[in-house]
């Protein structure tokens, strides 16, 4: 017999988070809307429930909550450092996701080749404020 422990709540409820910030503030600087649109019709970082390997265990939440942490570090600092770095820890962090469900067919050439997209509102976009002027 063995004894696992289950991941808390506020776990499942930061895996939840990080993807929403995947999709509101790092898609939007590499894609379009119609981009992000697909992302999203295709349950792009949404477990698919037939290929679900994600049991609840700490463990597992642990290296879901450090893979994602590792993408929006890297993507948010992609010209930063040397890019054969950079590739290596995109496959291993994508390749974890993928061990527990977690789809994410984007290579790290499509975050290459999409960063010089120019500056434009998203609507998966964080507004500025609450206000409407």
């Amino acid at each position: 017999m063995r004894i696992v422990f289950a991941s808390t709540e506020e776990q499942e409820q930061y895996i939840e988070e990080l993807i929403e910030y995947m999709y509101e503030d790092i898609f939007p600087q590499y894609f379009s809307d119609e981009t992000i649109d697909q992302l999203d019709d295709l349950a792009v970082l949404k477990p698919h429930a037939e290929k679900l390997k994600y049991n609840g265990t700490l463990r597992e939440a642990f290296q879901i909550i450090s893979s994602l942490q590792a993408l929006t570090a890297l993507l948010n600092h992609l010209d930063e450092h040397s890019e054969a770095e950079q590739r290596e820890l995109y496959n291993r962090n994508i390749k974890i996701l993928k061990q527990y469900g977690y789809q994410f067919p984007l290579t790290f050439d499509n975050f290459l080749s999409s960063k010089e997209k120019e500056e434009q509102v998203s609507k998966y976009g964080k507004p500025a404020n609450k206000w409407i002027v």
